[in-house]
């Protein structure tokens, strides 16, 4: 077995008043916790903010497309040159052929508040759900649209679905296609919701929009909410997944944990970052290696703490920590990254290396 095939990270991170995730009503998401109300950031609003983040695009990592809209896409223009080339209803027919390699399709429906072109709607030409689609199954798809002269055949159409994708996102978070499992990848990073060390109540937050130009009033009022609070954050890295996810390749697999530590340290959410500006960095990170088999460390929290003093999360985390590490066969090697001690952010990259 690899002696460090599970990167374990734990993180903490104080967030002023905020709104990074909400849920159907505008509000702050919540969970209860140990019989309290408790913030959290669900996992999926954090992966999507890392994997979208400058710091992944700087990186120059291979990174999918979630999407229903591909062949909608500007960027792309595939139907627009379908259309061009072959007629609205042959441009249907075709786009539909391609999409259904990788699930239902469905008509387009109008937008309120994104109009579409009228030439989409009522158009099967969308998928029922969003396909993380590779960056090598879009090529693949724009190469068909480019040279496509009649119907798509069924060995062009089986050849567009790529296997074995080695984007950075999809080998960590995974992905699933129901009509073709055999391109489903299990993830190889799971990450927790993150979840306040603290109690929190939802407040209110009233606000008037002034107009420049009426001095007997505003132009408008309203209500949005807020919480603050100290988030403990949990990923758990199977690094034997990873690489093979990413086919083996030791540089992509090392690059890509590079990517995900810097983003997990400093990138939220940007949910109504305008108007709080919770540009926030961990203050404290444990980073553990080894091939004990994993655990979240919340129970740390179960019970509310105040979150007026960081140092005592960080001694309530470790004292954890230390229980579970006398209980159960613990890590093999661990680093810490202390804003209130020592260690850096480098250090913790320097820590997890070559897997």
């Amino acid at each position: 077995m690899n002696d460090n095939r599970f990167i374990q990270l734990h993180l903490l991170v104080s967030y002023p008043p905020s709104n990074p995730n909400r849920d159907e009503l505008g509000q702050p998401k919540t969970a209860i916790m140990g019989g309290t109300q408790r913030s959290r950031i669900s996992s999926q609003s954090l992966k999507r903010a890392w994997r979208t983040s400058e710091i992944w695009k700087t990186e120059g990592l291979g990174i999918g497309t979630r999407t229903r809209e591909l062949f909608l896409s500007k960027e792309h223009g595939l139907y627009d040159k379908l259309l061009e080339k072959h007629g609205e209803k042959k441009a249907e027919a075709y786009t539909k052929a391609i999409l259904s390699v990788f699930a239902k399709t469905a008509k387009v429906k109008p937008k309120a508040e994104a109009p579409i072109d009228d030439k989409f709607v009522g158009k099967e030409i969308v998928t029922e759900q969003p396909i993380h689609f590779s960056d090598m199954e879009i090529e693949k798809i724009k190469l068909l649209v480019a040279h496509l002269d009649e119907e798509p055949t069924k060995e062009e159409l089986e050849n567009l679905l790529d296997e074995s994708p080695r984007d950075i996102d999809l080998a960590m978070f995974g992905r699933m296609i129901a009509k073709r499992p055999d391109a489903n990848v299990e993830a190889a990073v799971q990450v927790a919701h993150a979840i306040s060390i603290n109690e929190v109540e939802i407040e209110d937050d009233f606000f008037t929009a002034v107009d420049d130009l009426n001095r007997h009033g505003s132009a408008h009022m309203g209500e949005q909410e807020f919480v603050s609070a100290i988030y403990y954050i949990y990923l758990c890295i199977d690094t034997q997944s990873l690489l093979k996810n990413l086919g083996n390749d030791q540089k992509l697999a090392k690059d890509s944990l590079e990517a995900l530590i810097n983003a997990a340290a400093m990138i939220a959410p940007t949910g109504k970052q305008n108007s709080y500006a919770h540009r926030t960095q961990s203050f404290y990170i444990l980073a553990e290696k080894g091939d004990a088999q994993p655990r979240n460390l919340s129970i740390a929290f179960l019970k509310a703490m105040p979150a007026d003093d960081p140092v005592k999360a960080i001694e309530q985390l470790n004292t954890i920590k230390d229980k579970f590490n006398t209980a159960y066969t613990k890590p093999k090697s661990e680093k810490e990254m202390n804003l209130f001690g020592e260690g850096t952010l480098q250090d913790i990259l320097n820590f997890v290396g070559v897997i």
